[in-house]
């Protein structure tokens, strides 16, 4: 009986040792393999990695090879003024004992073209790598510190602006070195939520910090760092003097371009608008068109003084806002352009949402879809004075919501652009903006039954809401308009 024990005890004890024996190797096997899977990974990335900065060396290469040769001559295309509307003086005021019969609207759509979903990009993603012992550069960008680590060492010198001068110039930003300046450019992008125009603005700031403000070298750097973000630009010269043309299909306003390939490319340098100038008319590879989408900037706070808004029907919707300073001055700014549905896609920002908010949602709460619209829109109505823009800024000037509430008057298309943001962030409806000829306003689309002026798009009823016909109920068009047929803008 022991000998059996003894035996099968040693039988165990080989079957454990052999079973970690093959444990061992099956674990060292596994190892081995997960070695080797991460070393051919680390290959195929370096392989992939080198590929792409051969593609982009490549492609800078042959665009310094044509930056060489002579630059087209082009017609400048005079600046045009966003078109005057004939708004009234004075805001309308509806009359109380005024209930006309609820009509249909006659409409006509407007087409929006689709925004684009993502911003330009460089054709593959540039890995930031700041050099040993490089500099730190602060740059402040409308209140807000952003470091910077300019290459070591590197000093960009034209001898003058001739196609020459400029191809030797932009083969020395293809090298490696300035790799990390433009990583850093779109990293900050990503951190402060800039729209296109926002990067292009920081972009300029940054070359001009590092060559000096307003030179040639810096022009050159400003176009080498959105070429290489994926960004639709060209350069052009007058009298010596570089310039970068922007790029867009949208209509941008007060500022003279020239038109190539169907894009307008726009001058934003004001002291070279009117003299001849010469292109460099060559497309980068997957390069992509800036648009003018509004994002909210995440820019350092600098607050504003309060500014008491309540509605005249409705004291509960009483709020002290106050708005960031930063972000007034970031979109005055901004160029401007007549298509009213880039300014009501626009948020508020959270300074405003932090003080108004919480006192409208307070004010609706339990109420109707229709009692809730109607304190939103007095709120708009009569919290705010009416003046045109040609009275305020001596133009015509489209407002963001936040600008709106900055401003100390604001006209139909402004508050329309508000309204449209309140119910659609505070209701969580659809809304449309509605185009009159000398008019603009917006029509609800209300899942409750709501009576008033409507307008059908599909099987979705739109209620009338006139932000500017001060005293009128949701549902009430102002009589003036009823005789036009609006375009509906949709988003």
């Amino acid at each position: 009986m022991m000998k059996k024990l003894i035996l099968s005890a040693l039988v165990c004890v080989m079957a454990l040792s052999l079973s970690a024996q093959v444990d061992t190797d099956w674990s060292k096997r596994v190892r081995e393999s997960q070695q080797n899977a991460r070393e051919e990974y680390e290959r195929f990335r370096q392989q992939a990695e080198q590929e792409y900065n051969d593609y982009r060396q490549r492609a800078n290469e042959e665009y310094a090879r044509f930056m060489a040769d002579p630059w087209t001559a082009f017609e400048t295309q005079p600046a045009e003024e966003i078109p005057k509307l004939p708004k009234p003086p004075t805001p309308v005021l509806a009359d109380p004992d005024s209930h006309p019969e609820p009509l249909p609207i006659p409409f006509e759509g407007k087409p929006i073209p689709p925004m684009p979903v993502d911003q330009p990009q460089p054709v593959e993603p540039i890995t930031p790598t700041v050099q040993p012992n490089a500099p730190e550069t602060v740059i402040r960008f409308y209140g807000t510190d952003i470091v910077f680590h300019y290459p070591v060492g590197e000093t960009l010198h034209l001898k003058n602006a001739s196609e020459k001068s400029v191809s030797s110039l932009w083969k020395q930003l293809s090298g490696p070195k300035y790799d990390n300046m433009i990583a850093e450019c779109l990293q900050s992008r990503t951190n402060l939520n800039l729209c296109d125009w926002g990067y292009i603005m920081l972009t300029e700031q940054v070359s001009e910090t590092f060559c000096g403000g307003h030179t040639n070298e810096a022009v050159v750097l400003h176009m080498y760092l959105l070429t290489q973000s994926g960004y639709q630009m060209r350069i052009g010269r007058a009298d010596d003097k570089l310039f970068v043309l922007v790029g867009s299909n949208e209509k941008i306003y007060y500022y003279k371009y020239c038109r190539i390939d169907g894009v307008n490319y726009y001058n934003f340098n004001k002291s070279l608008e009117n003299k001849p100038f010469q292109v460099f008319d060559h497309a980068f590879p997957k390069e992509k068109l800036m648009t003018l989408k509004m994002s909210q900037p995440r820019l350092a706070i600098k607050k504003t003084n309060s500014r008491t808004v309540s509605s005249k029907r409705f004291p509960q919707a009483k709020a002290s806002v106050v708005m960031n300073q930063n972000l007034i001055d970031f979109f005055n700014s901004c160029p401007l352009n007549s298509e009213w549905h880039l300014y009501s896609k626009a948020s508020l920002s959270n300074e405003a949402k932090e003080t108004l908010y919480p006192v409208l949602r307070k004010a609706i709460a339990g109420k109707t879809q229709a009692q809730a619209a109607n304190i939103l829109l007095d709120f708009v109505q009569t919290g705010f004075a009416y003046a045109t823009d040609q009275q305020q800024f001596g133009y015509e000037r489209p407002l963001y919501p936040d600008e709106s509430l900055y401003y100390p008057y604001c006209d139909c298309e402004d508050r329309s652009i508000l309204f449209a943001c309140l119910v659609r962030e505070l209701m969580g409806l659809d809304v449309v903006l509605l185009d009159y000829p000398e008019h603009l306003s917006t029509a609800v689309c209300f899942t409750e039954n709501v009576e008033g002026d409507y307008l059908m798009l599909g099987d979705k009823k739109y209620i009338a809401c006139d932000p500017t016909y001060i005293g009128a109920d949701i549902g009430m068009s102002m009589p003036s308009m009823r005789k036009y047929e609006p375009v509906v803008i949709t988003f």
